[in-house]
């Protein structure tokens, strides 16, 4: 409350939204893969507690609750400037007297919620608002300047907090092919450590993504979010080289460093059916993610005379995968995710406007279209946004009477991603 100064909403502060938030973060809001179990604070910063109520409003089915949001995102969005205010001019700090002083607090303590309060704000945050990268910067800061320097009982947390960065960090560079803050392999020993004898197949992701992704990172090459956001249809293709038989290269061998067999992890933070399905979510959406790195440069031509045919089966595959896991799985809701299942819609949608789809395929699109319109979520709006543009490319998409799948001469060697590693992620269901 001390970070909100302007008049607010009468309910903004009630004791009971606040309870009913604060412990419904949980239910709104499926556990994040970094974190072995589900932790709560009892006494939490201001950072972290505005993202917590941020982040159970916008998934809160109430409306009356959903309408505070915004507020709570402004509060959020003044914790998070205040990180970078001197303490002698910090507003929550100073003011007449000794009565407006706080208790001390542990620093170490205060930093890892801080930074678990940045990651919660940059999931809802990605793609829409673009300064997520610079909280990125600051969570990592954070993190280099108050992890414990050598191996003790909290530095596990820290690793599995560094994590959540670093996926975070990843996904903000893939939607705008921008250079990476966090770095794959930690520069802190406490945190070495761990990345040394981990089991985790997220880590094994994020080595897999930051290898492919500093190849095309700041070559102005035109990026997924852009295209989604375009309202030019079709797409004028970009005046960039051609697709390089070293791009190609880097891209066969981007999954080389993959996990092996990653639903089979002994590490008991990966036990259980919640950590298989989110394991399997993130292969699948990442693959559709490498094999889409240079879609957008064709104009989204997916049958363009520069794109094998090997490509196209790949892309087509990948975008009905993606989609029919969005028909499946109910722990979908972080912002990233929803981008690359709205581009695998409009993936598929080329597809069938070319003759290689089905019914099936138009009925996968509009059910994704319609969770996305189910939301009560306030401006700005990324579900509305995508639904939107979903609904553009419908509406100049039509079933040609002889489709069919089209039958492409499909190179297996050329595939990426093991294929033994999706049919053990696939056992779940």
């Amino acid at each position: 409350e001390m970070c909100h100064m302007e008049p607010y909403q009468q309910d903004l502060w009630s004791r009971h939204i606040v309870s009913q938030l604060w412990l419904s973060i949980h239910t709104n809001m499926e556990s994040l893969h970094f974190q072995s179990e589900k932790e709560t604070f009892r006494s939490p910063t201001p950072l972290l507690l505005a993202a917590i109520l941020y982040v159970s409003a916008i998934h809160n089915g109430s409306a009356d609750v959903t309408t505070l949001a915004p507020s709570y995102f402004h509060v959020l969005c003044k914790a998070i400037a205040e990180l970078s205010i001197p303490d002698a001019l910090h507003p929550s700090v100073c003011g007449e007297g000794d009565q407006h002083a706080l208790p001390s607090r542990d620093v170490e303590q205060d930093a890892f919620q801080n930074v678990l309060g940045l990651i919660l704000a940059g999931l809802t945050s990605e793609a829409l608002i673009k300064l997520t990268a610079i909280w990125i910067s600051i969570g990592y800061r954070l993190v280099l300047d108050h992890c414990p320097v050598h191996i003790n009982s909290t530095a596990s947390r820290w690793r599995q907090l560094l994590s959540g960065l670093q996926i975070l960090d990843l996904e903000h560079v893939s939607l705008h092919l921008s250079c990476t803050v966090v770095p794959v392999h930690a520069p802190l020993p406490s945190l070495r450590q761990f990345q040394m004898f981990t089991d985790d197949p997220f880590h094994k992701l994020t080595i897999m993504m930051h290898t492919g992704l500093s190849h095309f990172a700041g070559r102005g090459l035109p990026t997924i979010w852009s295209a989604i956001t375009s309202t030019q249809n079709p797409l004028v293709p970009s005046p960039i080289p051609n697709f390089t038989e070293i791009d190609a290269q880097v891209i066969k061998s981007w999954t080389r460093v993959r996990a092996d067999r990653p639903g089979r992890s002994t590490n008991t933070i990966h036990d259980g059916l919640q950590i298989r399905l989110q394991i399997r979510r993130q292969y699948n959406l990442h693959r559709l993610l490498v094999l889409s790195i240079y879609h957008p440069a064709r104009g989204l031509d997916l049958f363009a005379d520069n794109m094998a045919s090997r490509q196209q089966y790949e892309l087509l595959l990948s975008a009905r995968a993606t989609l029919a896991l969005r028909k499946s799985d109910a722990g979908i809701r972080a912002n990233w995710d929803l981008v690359i299942i709205a581009w695998a819609a409009i993936t598929v949608l080329q597809g069938v406007e070319g003759g290689a789809g089905e019914e099936e395929n138009l009925n996968l699109v509009q059910c994704h279209v319609n969770k996305l319109r189910k939301t009560t979520r306030p401006e700005p709006n990324l579900h509305a946004l995508l639904a939107t543009r979903i609904e553009a490319w419908q509406h100049r998409t039509t079933m040609p009477p002889t489709s069919t799948f089209t039958k492409f001469d499909l190179d297996p060697s050329w595939s990426l991603f093991d294929q033994a590693n999706m049919d053990v992620l696939s056992d779940s269901y």
